[in-house]
């Protein structure tokens, strides 16, 4: 489906949505299986401590969890990119991201790689909603980094 992302209450509906019932989110942490590497970041000037667990087969994102406390932007925007990177290579995982880091910075992008992730655009003008939106799609890529580390 497609949206208008310049509609502000299109953009608010959606991160609403995500983060009142995000669908990659962890209750139980406990259940986890150990086939999936975690990685766990928190921010230094907020409430946002997010810990994602990514399974990796065959150099092919084939789930991510997260669990923690984060705020509406920070827990939406992981649990949007989570959904996105699903059945993603990593090489096709990390321009995504990369280029998702690009335009929350204000700086060049390809809009056709970010999906629903588009509603993010304007948090650069905002720049207390910056690290919120970074966080939990930084803690995604150093999960990445951490399983290439280790093969």
């Amino acid at each position: 489906m497609s949206y208008n992302f310049d509609n502000p209450e299109i953009v608010r509906t959606i991160i609403i949505d995500h983060y009142e019932k995000p669908e990659n989110f962890l209750k139980n942490q406990k259940k986890i299986d150990k086939k999936y590497c975690s990685y766990n970041l928190s921010s230094s000037s907020c409430i946002d401590n997010i810990t994602v667990f990514i399974f990796i087969k065959n150099k092919v994102i084939k789930d991510i969890k997260f669990s923690g406390i984060g705020c509406a932007i920070c827990t939406s925007s992981t649990d949007i990119m989570s959904s996105l990177l699903k059945n993603k290579s990593l090489n096709q995982s990390k321009r995504i991201i990369k280029n998702y880091l690009s335009m929350i910075d204000g700086k060049q992008y390809d809009n056709k790689l970010l999906s629903d992730l588009l509603i993010y655009k304007n948090v650069n003008k905002q720049i207390n909603r910056i690290n919120c939106a970074k966080i939990g799609i930084q803690t995604i890529l150093k999960a990445i980094e951490k399983y290439e580390k280790s093969k």
